[in-house]
């Protein structure tokens, strides 16, 4: 089970930073093209992913599945459950990212309009090479949905 947190906006602050360590493996490649119908050859073929970007030495992780991913983040880590993702705009990715490649996403709050949560975030390469910026507007979980969260933790799913 995914670790999650649950974060009000009186407990963030402008400035305020996260980070995650991303890694997507071949399986999940599949899966994500099966259920969205991305049949585009660079993800499941290497000579076609070789075409497009020379060099690379595996298949191309679906842009589409990582920004899933990221904003996956924002409903269970960053400000956590209960957060609504309201948008979330990504530049294009300056360079491929490869199954088992692993991949850092930063958050970092700009502003806090209420419950409202601007995010400006940065994918990067294990290295720190970034691979693409984007900005996100959030709705942060307010103080009753938190002690809801807060008196579920603990309790066996039925």
């Amino acid at each position: 089970m995914t670790k999650t947190d649950c974060l009000t906006a009186a407990m963030l602050t402008v400035g305020q930073r996260h980070s995650a360590r991303l890694r997507f493996t071949r399986e999940q490649v599949d899966t994500y093209c099966a259920l969205t119908g991305d049949a585009n050859a660079i993800h499941r073929d290497l000579e076609a992913a070789r075409r497009r970007f020379p060099g690379v030495t595996d298949i191309v992780v679906p842009g589409g599945l990582i920004q899933s991913t990221v904003s996956g983040l924002f409903g269970t880590r960053f400000p956590g459950d209960g957060a609504l993702g309201l948008s979330f705009v990504p530049e294009r990715f300056r360079k491929p990212v490869l199954p088992d490649e692993e991949v850092v996403v930063t958050f970092e709050i700009t502003r806090i309009k209420g419950a409202i949560i601007d995010i400006d975030l940065a994918v990067t390469d294990a290295q720190g090479a970034r691979l693409t910026n984007g900005q996100a507007r959030v709705l942060a979980p307010d103080e009753g949905y938190r002690q809801w969260w807060e008196g579920q933790r603990g309790k066996v799913p039925d």
